[in-house]
Formats: C-alpha cells, sequence, structure tokens
C-alpha cells in the first residue's frame, strides 16, 4: 500500500450542526494531501499526482513518526500572518522551475496538517472506527514545524463554525466518529461547511455576450490578474449604472492579459464587492456573486491576501 497511488476520501458540502457522535474540526485552506512515509518521504494530491519535487523542505517528514512506515491523510499548507494561505500553497504546488521551488522552500516554508492515518507498519486501517485512527494518529506522529495533527472536537459544530469566521478560516469538516475510511469515495460520513470569501475587486471589463463583470486582483509583483466573472446578484438599475460610468473608460487593447473572448476592457478604475465559496486551484473565483459597487476603495488597494 505504501508504494501505490491512493485516492483520498472526500466530503460532501452540508448545512452546519449539532451531534455528539460527530467530531468536528477545522477545514484547513490548502491542497490535499498523502503523506507516505517511510525511509522516503513521498507526497500526493487528491488527483494521484506525486507533488514531491514542488516540496524540497518537506522531504524530512518521514523523520517524524514512530513507525517504519505510515501513509497520512492531510493538507499542505503555507501560513501568512498565522494563517493558511491558498494562493501561496497553489503557487508552490504548481511550479516547476527547480531554482524558483528552491527559493519559495525558503521564503514560503509548507507545513503538512494531518488528521488521519490510513496505514501503519503493515497493518491497513481502512474498516478502523475514525476515533480509533485518531488515537493511532496521535502514538505515530512526532509534531515539529513541520508535520502538526489536527485538533476536534466534539457534539459543537456550530459553535466552531462561528469562531473559524471570527478567525477568517475557510470552514469546519464534521466527521462521523465511527466512519471508516472509503478510498476515493465521496461520503455523507464526510461534511464540509465553508464560510464565504468576501473581498474587493477590480473591474477589468464586462462581457459583451452577457451581464458579466470581469474581475481582477493585484499580485505580489503589482499586476492585474483575472480572477473570473461574476453575473449573479447584480441589477438591472445597478448595471445601467455602470454602464454609464463605463463608456468613458474603454480601452481597445486587453493589457491583463487575460485570455477571455467577448470582452469590453475598462481602464482598472472601478471596484465592486463579492463573494464566493473558494478558490479553485488555478485562482479562479467559485460560484461568485455581486455584491456593491464600492466607490471609496483604492484599485491598487484590492490584493491577493
Amino acid at each position: 500500500m505504501i508504494d501505490k497511488k491512493i485516492p483520498p476520501m472526500l466530503a460532501v458540502s452540508g448545512k452546519v450542526f449539532d451531534d455528539p457522535d460527530w467530531l468536528y474540526e477545522i477545514k484547513w485552506d490548502g491542497s490535499r494531501t498523502l503523506a507516505f512515509l517511510s525511509s522516503t518521504t513521498r507526497l500526493q494530491d487528491r488527483r494521484l499526482v506525486d507533488v514531491s519535487h514542488q516540496f524540497p523542505d518537506l522531504m524530512n517528514l518521514n523523520k517524524f513518526i514512530k513507525a517504519n512506515e505510515a501513509i497520512l491523510d492531510g493538507e499542505l499548507i503555507v501560513l501568512k500572518d498565522n494563517k493558511p494561505n491558498y494562493r501561496s500553497i497553489m503557487m508552490r504546488k504548481h511550479q516547476q522551475n527547480k531554482l524558483k521551488i528552491d527559493l519559495l522552500s525558503k521564503s514560503n516554508p509548507a507545513m503538512f496538517i494531518t488528521w488521519d492515518v490510513i496505514y501503519f507498519d503493515g497493518k491497513e486501517l481502512l474498516n478502523y472506527p475514525l476515533i480509533e485512527r485518531k488515537q493511532i494518529l496521535r502514538k505515530v506522529v512526532i509534531e515539529s514545524n513541520l508535520l502538526r495533527i489536527s485538533d476536534y472536537i466534539f457534539e459543537h459544530g456550530k459553535t466552531l463554525f462561528a469562531e473559524t469566521g471570527k478567525n477568517h478560516l475557510e470552514g469546519v469538516m464534521a466527521k462521523k466518529a465511527d466512519s471508516k475510511y472509503y478510498l476515493g469515495k465521496r461520503s455523507r460520513l464526510w461534511q464540509k461547511f465553508k464560510h464565504h470569501i468576501v473581498l474587493n475587486a477590480v473591474i477589468l471589463g464586462y462581457r459583451t455576450d452577457k451581464t458579466a463583470l470581469v474581475l481582477g486582483l493585484y499580485n505580489e509583483e503589482g499586476k492585474l490578474v483575472h480572477i473570473g466573472n461574476v453575473e449573479s446578484g447584480i441589477s438591472q438599475k445597478e448595471l445601467t449604472a455602470f454602464m454609464e460610468v463605463a463608456k468613458d473608460i474603454k480601452v481597445k487593447n486587453n493589457f491583463y492579459g487575460a485570455k477571455i473572448n467577448n470582452v469590453q476592457w475598462i481602464m482598472p478604475v472601478l471596484v465592486c464587492k463579492v463573494k464566493f465559496m473558494e478558490w479553485s486551484e488555478n485562482l479562479k473565483m467559485r460560484a461568485p456573486s455581486f455584491l456593491e459597487f464600492v466607490y471609496d476603495a483604492r484599485p491598487y488597494e484590492c490584493k491577493f491576501m
């Protein structure tokens, strides 16, 4: 099992609830990963892709287990201001240039947060109840600045969800305490509750074939990057007012680099507030919804957090 590619168990989206038979833990905003630890370290993402070479700073994870072999389930994260930063971990995960990989491993060091163990020292744990697997995890893992165990609580999912919202974390995972581990299956025995992400974005233009605003954020190099389009939530009154302003700031060329057809580009001087479920791996908004135009915001302050 230690040498195979293994699809992780997946959760379904749900509505937050309390239940004494369930445990609740923070949903970490990173990249889902299985760590295969033996005399070496191998990291595999949820799509069965080996991402080990992108994380040279984590190649000593195998030294932090009290076992000859173990497979841990968890999340790769990069912390910024003591919070997981999704853009930073995605930037690391998709980097192929060796020099940049080495530089990023120092400027954006990664950490593996584990919440489950599905194999150790020749024994598969798939049919063990989750709570027993978590007890074994505590015995197997030696915590360090590279490897941490995700804490959990019983019953009080709503309280934890409220606290994660206050602390601007992604959300909460709920798991049936006696659940088995189903490889590659999306199961209601694991549920996820996510907070919406709310931010101000620069309006880069608008679609000419449908009602949609084209949005962007400034990256660390000061360049505007396309983050997706929003059409849900815009009223006809708001759209009419926007078009009245936009007609005077049109530009002919797409100087943002976004590869989209049927767009009228405008100068980057207008800002709107949007909410969405989460970032995709290519840093696009998932299920975005327009909230309002923001007239007192400075476009250059609309940055990736």
